[in-house]
Order: structure tokens, then C-alpha cells, then sequence
């Protein structure tokens, strides 16, 4: 009896006594790649001056071209590539003619009106950039039609 009453004490005792809590960690792992992005928001528009020598985006009625620069790493530069030609222009129009870049920038960076082969370091974050482009006839004028260049930005 003596047994039956302790097996019967020792079954209800460890029914009653709570279980030691269990705890163990999740672990979550993560990186962020060091990148550059580039997004071109808006073309810009060329317009002559008066001697239809120069068409470029900074004489009146010209647009710089827009785009904007994510860096989520450091070391990285921003330059611009003028082209060597248009990319279309009427008969003629392509002869004779010199190509220019400038770009600006604000935001995390801030430039101003920068020779675009000129590398310039960007700050960590968000860049807006304004790009201007200048083609200029060294022999004759510029004659009438639709004109198309690009201008390449490079941020390494």
C-alpha cells in the first residue's frame, strides 16, 4: 500500500509541476550589395543659336536632360561621354561638328556645370543630375531638320 500511495504521489506531482520553458533564437541574415544605379528621368532639347552654329540644350528655349543616381556604396564617380555624331541629323548635318557635355548635380552630391569627361565622386544616397550637351559646326551652319544625340553617364 505504502507503494501504491507513493507511485500515486509521484504520478501527481509530475503532473503538476510545470515543464521548464525552452527558448531558442531565429536567426536572420542580410546584406545590401554596394551599387549604382542610374535612372534616366527626362530627355533634354537642343536648340541654335542665332548663327545656327550651336545647337545645344543651355542657349534659349533648350532643356538640360535629367537623371537620377542611387549609390548605397562608397567610391563611386559620376562622369558623362558626348558622342562623336549625331545619332540622327539630315544630309550634312553631321559634318563638321564637335560635341560638348557639362552636368550638374544636387542632393547627396552637389556640382555645378562640370566638364563632362571630368570624373566627380558621389555622396551615399540620391543624386539629381541636370546634363547638357552642345554640338557645334566648326565649318558652315547647322541645316534644318530633326536632330537626335545621346550622351552617356557612367558612374563607376
Amino acid at each position: 500500500m505504502f507503494r501504491t500511495s507513493l507511485t500515486a504521489v509521484l504520478l501527481s506531482a509530475a503532473f503538476i509541476a510545470p515543464a521548464a520553458a525552452v527558448t531558442n533564437k531565429v536567426i536572420f541574415n542580410g546584406s545590401v550589395i554596394s551599387t549604382c544605379l542610374i535612372t534616366v528621368e527626362t530627355p533634354g532639347l537642343l536648340s541654335t543659336n542665332g548663327a545656327l552654329t550651336t545647337l545645344s540644350s543651355t542657349e534659349a528655349g533648350g532643356v538640360s536632360g535629367t537623371a537620377t543616381i542611387l549609390t548605397t556604396g562608397g567610391n563611386y564617380s559620376l562622369s558623362t561621354s558626348a558622342p562623336t555624331s549625331f545619332f540622327q541629323a539630315p544630309q550634312y548635318g553631321d559634318d563638321d561638328v564637335t560635341f560638348s557635355t557639362q552636368y550638374s548635380a544636387s542632393g547627396v552630391t552637389t556640382l555645378l556645370d562640370v566638364v563632362g569627361s571630368v570624373t566627380s565622386p558621389l555622396g551615399f544616397g540620391l543624386t539629381n543630375v541636370n546634363v547638357d550637351l552642345s554640338a557645334t559646326k566648326t565649318v558652315g551652319v547647322f541645316p534644318a531638320g530633326n536632330y537626335i544625340a545621346e550622351v552617356t553617364l557612367t558612374c563607376e
